[in-house]
């Protein structure tokens, strides 16, 4: 804008020294303007555009795991494990059912997910496909996806357990790993911990208890996370 001014001072005296050329340093101040304000308007599009693009990612894996732990009189051990066998069976494949990947994602859209673990505000949340491998979602450090964002970070669920104990009854317990990738670094600074709390409702007796074994599923996963996420707070 100064060189602008410069050239439009420059202009206007030899238009007063030199009539002659009055005109044509008319259409060259027009010229010199309508340049002027290309440049500031492609300047202003250019920073809108990095604003937009300045969002964080945080890239969510729901996994596909489901296990389940019946401990009676005798503890854990293979006296237990031959005793509860088939009950372990049945409820790890229906908490594989229940609480599966989509379940998982439905679950964390009914919260702030990015607020939880620290992101700021706008931050796009991503769901992505299951990882079954649990040495590449435990132990990788590298990003997960194909995303190249600066402002990256994940999220991933890294066990569902049921447990059912004489004492202490049953309960869902959750383990979530957050890798931070913020400033652009290449191997994440790993959060890991869990979450445990009681169940009431789960696993039903009947089908027509399933609705119930759900909502109460999906309440534990929820306290569970939040129980995680406080050391973000």
């Amino acid at each position: 804008m100064k060189n602008l001014a410069v050239f439009l001072g420059c202009a206007a005296a030899s238009a007063m020294a030199y009539p002659v050329f009055a005109q044509d340093a008319a259409s060259q101040v027009e010229e010199a303007v309508e340049t002027a304000v290309e440049e500031v308007a492609t300047e202003a599009v250019q920073v809108a555009e990095e604003a937009a693009e300045a969002p964080c990612e945080l890239h969510v894996f729901p996994t596909t795991e489901g296990q389940a732990q019946n401990f009676g009189l005798f503890g854990p051990g293979l006296i237990n494990s031959a005793i509860n066998a088939d009950n372990n069976v049945s409820n790890a494949e229906y908490m594989r059912e229940a609480l599966s990947p989509r379940f998982q994602v439905e679950a964390f859209r009914s919260i702030d997910v990015a607020a939880s673990v620290g992101m700021p505000d706008g931050t796009e949340v991503v769901y992505q496909t299951p990882i079954s491998d649990r040495d590449i979602t435990t132990k990788v450090k590298t990003r997960l996806s194909d995303s190249e964002h600066e402002c990256y970070a994940e999220l991933i669920v890294t066990q569902n357990l049921y447990q059912k104990k004489m004492i202490y009854g049953r309960s869902l317990n959750n383990r979530f790993i957050f890798k931070d990738f913020r400033g652009g670094i290449e191997k994440a600074n790993m959060v890991k911990g869990r979450g445990g709390n009681g169940l009431s409702h789960f696993p039903p007796d009947t089908v027509e208890d399933r609705p119930a074994a759900d909502a109460d599923l999906r309440k534990a996963f929820l306290a569970n996370f939040d129980e995680y996420s406080k050391r973000f707070r």
